[in-house]
């Protein structure tokens, strides 16, 4: 799997927009991509997804087909990352959905981090969870390309 992960500490310099545009391309190249919203905002999912379709997703108890779904068991302390849904948007393109619930996934994290300096297991799983997200979600793709919160 070849990931990547467009970062920046800024908000609005077109991480999204780039990510959006370049799964396409790739798609067009021929690979099998998997796009990977892991930002609150959700952007990246409003892009690809028409506005029903994200709202039939978002208001299932639990989301379980988005990313903080697939988190939920991990922060909830009852399980690990459970396998993602990936949402079909072209024959070459999968899309991880994400959510506003994510902003609390970000608190859990930060708070985790200490932990794997005292080689915590739950701290690595927490800090290690977006990885294996992806990992899951790319196993039969061609690449896997993710947009972050800021």
């Amino acid at each position: 799997m070849n990931t990547l992960a467009f970062f920046n500490n800024k908000g609005g310099v077109g991480k999204t927009t780039l990510v959006y545009h370049l799964t396409w391309m790739l798609a067009e190249l021929g690979l099998s991509v998997v796009a990977a919203d892991l930002d609150p905002q959700a952007n990246l999912s409003s892009m690809f997804l028409d506005e029903d379709r994200l709202e039939a997703i978002w208001s299932e108890p639990g989301r379980p087909r988005t990313v903080s779904g697939s988190l939920g068991p991990l922060m909830e302390g009852t399980g690990d990352v459970a396998e993602p849904w990936i949402a079909g948007i072209s024959p070459g393109i999968g899309l991880v959905v994400g959510d506003l619930a994510l902003s609390t996934v970000e608190d859990e994290m930060s708070s985790q981090w200490p932990g794997c300096l005292d080689g915590k297991s739950r701290a690595f799983r927490v800090i290690t969870a977006f990885w294996r997200l992806l990992a899951k979600a790319a196993r039969k793709r061609d690449a896997d390309i993710s947009t972050v919160l800021p």
